[in-house]
């Protein structure tokens, strides 16, 4: 049935979602921004860093910062913090079928990323909302990657953990996998992403694994 397996990078293969929620809501104090580390993995986790800035700030604040060095610098601040998700990288050497990964994130992170896991040997697609139009929860680089990889989006079968992720791989035509395993979970996550369309659950990597090898 699933011709593709496509992995999520943060929250999935690195653990990079709770650094993220504590640079972000560091920077964010620095223009008068009082968002807890709690209210920003529940409300902003999985949406870019740029649209983030562009809602949150005020066309002033906007207009006194060079964006682009701010998002960058927060991008080198999180990344220099990399963490695995405990028991992912391990047994995606073994899966007995193409691999890929689809992230909000830039290229550049999403290749250390898969550097830092030792998984070049592994992953032949490495997809960036930077090569599309519109970022998750659009479905744009899911069907992007579809497109390359030449496989149709029924064929895919996708891990995600973020809310904006399951909604733009359901939106996509892909089953999706609704990952609760990383650190920055919280309780009750997996029924929300059931309600984005995640088609399944695996609340660790072990039972990502076995699901996996179920539905292959």
């Amino acid at each position: 049935m699933f011709k593709q397996l496509i992995f999520d990078c943060d929250g999935v293969l690195v653990d990079t979602e709770i650094v993220a929620a504590e640079v972000m809501t560091s920077t964010f104090a620095q223009f008068d921004l009082n968002i807890t580390v709690e209210e920003y993995i529940t409300k902003y986790t999985g949406k870019t860093i740029s649209t983030l800035f562009k809602s949150l700030l005020t066309p002033a604040q906007l207009h006194s910062i060079d964006l682009q060095a701010l998002v960058h610098q927060c991008d080198v601040d999180i990344y220099n913090q990399l963490r695995p998700v405990k028991g992912v990288s391990e047994f995606i050497p073994q899966l007995k079928i193409p691999v890929a990964v689809v992230s909000n994130s830039s290229l550049w992170q999403v290749e250390k990323a898969i550097e830092y896991l030792q998984l070049n040997d592994v992953v032949k697609g490495k997809f960036s909302a930077e090569m599309v139009e519109n970022p998750k929860p659009a479905p744009d680089v899911y069907l992007h990657a579809a497109h390359v990889l030449g496989v149709r989006p029924e064929e895919c079968l996708v891990v995600e953990d973020s809310l904006s992720g399951v909604h733009a791989a359901s939106t996509a035509g892909m089953t999706v996998i609704g990952f609760t395993g990383a650190s920055h979970i919280q309780d009750g996550h997996e029924h929300k992403l059931m309600e984005k369309g995640a088609n399944y659950i695996a609340s660790n990597a072990t039972a990502l694994n076995q699901l996996i090898q179920e539905l292959l």
